[in-house]
């Protein structure tokens, strides 16, 4: 690569659908390469801490007011309330790309930037759509578990799979593919037929941003997907905010409770987190956007952001809601998890931390019952749950999973060069 590469880097969602492409813009920066953002104004500061430029897209107030939606944890009206503030976005991105005047060589997508794709390819810029999710490749062999109900799918039989994509394409995707067709329709484009294979898989190059052994590739996977390794960083870890050192010095090793980044919701999980710490005599660790209600207790502390990377090695067990990014933190640092999921792809998530022996999971639904308690204090004491932990920690790699997909980045801006004039009105 003679010339360095004008990436640009478009995100959606929560600080975890966010970090991964910040992994990769740093891992490009390093090349020589020059990343731009196109991002919230609420994540803008991820941004600027490294000194890349970003566009905003939509507002502060707008974010906040998305993220307080009360359907947005909402096990089955979660994914649709998602898709829906996705849809709204879509001029934005068209204004945002009117606005850049500038000339990319490659644009880099989080699964639902789905705006900002199109734009891309009306003008002819290259795509590569990172998916941290095993949750958005389905397959009629190994099915992923959409919802906690939907468990059984796994084991019916290959038409009976067929036959539920089907009906989910039919009164899931259809009205979104409509409201897509429509801006693509803007923007020149032809429409698309398929939502899944050309809404989620349609870039030039689709990687799938987890290890085999946590989800094996399928045979009907979409044909553009190459899968990679966990987006980590491999650094030793660095000193903590000196009252975090402080909590962390002076006892035993907590139990980090968390239920996602962007999850206002929180009051009953944090209240829980407190009950059964205390009932198990354990340091309790939370860390949530919301802050506690009365004082934290002896024994409590509570932040509203935490670097994992750096805290979890430091606990003794993470007990959150089963995000891709917190559980691959918690294989990273080798402890054991505890996931307690509401929506979207965390119940696939705990389902495969399940079967790999390396924690447990339990509906959020009954978290409120003695099950949470009772199975929290099991995998404690449990020996050979830690013994696996400590086995698959040593699985993880990020730096050679940053290293072959900086690679193929580059290979894919090389393949299909900008169409030189070509600009966004």
């Amino acid at each position: 690569m003679n010339m360095p590469l004008r990436v640009l880097f478009v995100p959606f969602g929560s600080e975890g659908d966010v970090n991964p492409l910040l992994w990769l813009a740093d891992g490009m920066a390093a090349q020589g390469h020059l990343p731009t953002f196109m991002i919230t104004p609420h994540y803008g500061h991820l941004v600027e801490r490294r000194g890349f430029p970003w566009l905003p897209i939509g507002t502060e107030r707008e974010f906040v007011r998305f993220a307080r939606d009360p359907h947005l944890w909402h096990k089955t009206r979660g994914p649709k309330t998602v898709i829906r503030g996705m849809l709204e976005t879509l001029p934005a991105y068209r204004e945002a790309f009117a606005r850049a005047n500038s000339q990319f060589d490659l644009v880099v997508l989080s699964s639902l930037a789905l705006g900002a794709a199109s734009v891309s390819e009306a003008v002819g810029i290259p795509r590569l759509t990172l998916h941290m999710q095993p949750a958005l490749f389905r397959s009629t062999y190994d099915c992923p578990v959409f919802l906690e109900e939907l468990s059984w799918l796994a084991r019916s039989p290959r038409w009976a799979k067929r036959v539920f994509f089907r009906i989910v394409d039919r009164f899931l995707w259809e009205t979104p593919r409509k409201t897509l067709n429509r801006f693509r329709s803007g923007l020149s484009l032809a429409p698309i037929r398929d939502f899944y294979l050309e809404g989620f898989h349609g870039a030039e190059g689709v990687a799938a941003l987890f290890p085999c052994w946590f989800a094996p590739p399928q045979s009907d996977w979409p044909p553009k997907v190459r899968q990679f390794g966990f987006p980590l960083v491999n650094s030793a870890p660095r000193r903590l905010s000196e009252p975090l050192e402080a909590f962390l010095e002076t006892g035993d090793k907590p139990v980090v409770w968390t239920h996602g980044s962007a999850n206002f919701d929180i009051r009953r999980f944090q209240r829980r987190a407190l009950a059964i710490s205390r009932e198990l005599n354990l340091r309790c660790l939370l860390v949530s956007l919301e802050t506690l209600e009365g004082r934290c207790p002896e024994g409590a502390f509570h932040l509203t952001h935490a670097p994992f990377e750096d805290l979890f090695p430091r606990c003794q067990a993470v007990v959150h809601h089963g995000g891709i990014g917190t559980t691959a933190k918690c294989i990273a640092a080798g402890v054991p998890q505890f996931i307690v999921p509401r929506s979207h792809d965390q119940p696939d998530n705990a389902s495969r931390i399940g079967k790999l022996g390396l924690g447990k999971s339990l509906s959020y639904r009954r978290i409120d019952k003695t099950d949470l308690r009772a199975s929290l204090a099991e995998l404690l004491a449990s020996k050979v749950i830690a013994s696996r932990c400590v086995e698959f920690q040593r699985k993880v790699s990020g730096e050679k999973t940053l290293a072959n997909l900086c690679a193929w980045a580059e290979e894919l801006a090389e393949q299909k060069p900008r169409r030189a004039g070509a600009k966004i009105r």
